[in-house]
């Protein structure tokens, strides 16, 4: 996997954050090693999906600010996430991410596995 475009995007990013998307990245790949992931340094965003295309195979994302990262799922409002999320809209959903601790969450890993195969659904993939 290129990681030129990650290097990029951590460049930019204050090294506590930089920290934080390493350890979300790696859980990502971890969770879904064939997950393919599209880096968009200039919005300091990276998707991840079930193929490239981001408004239809990618079911998670990292959204990196100042402080903190959003670890998002595309579809989370269709997720049980047990209370783990938080937003309102349609479709997305999101975990706020300020230490690395975050990322342990037990119910982050089922929860990484129903996103992706509910994309996978979606698409008549399965």
């Amino acid at each position: 996997m290129d990681t030129a475009d990650l290097d990029v995007l951590l460049a930019r990013l204050a090294p506590g954050v930089a920290d934080l998307v390493r350890a979300a990245d790696a859980l990502v790949r971890d969770v879904d090693p064939d997950a393919v992931r599209v880096v968009w340094p200039h919005q300091g965003t990276v998707g991840y999906g079930v193929g490239p295309a981001k408004n239809s195979e990618h079911y998670t994302y990292l959204a990196t600010f100042a402080r903190h990262l959003n670890l998002g799922f595309n579809h989370g409002a269709d997720l049980d996430h047990g209370g783990l999320l938080d937003g309102t809209g349609k479709a997305f959903r999101k975990l706020t991410v300020r230490h690395a601790e975050d990322l342990r969450d037990p119910r982050l890993r089922p929860l990484l596995r129903a996103a992706r195969e509910e994309r996978l659904s979606a698409l008549g993939r399965t």
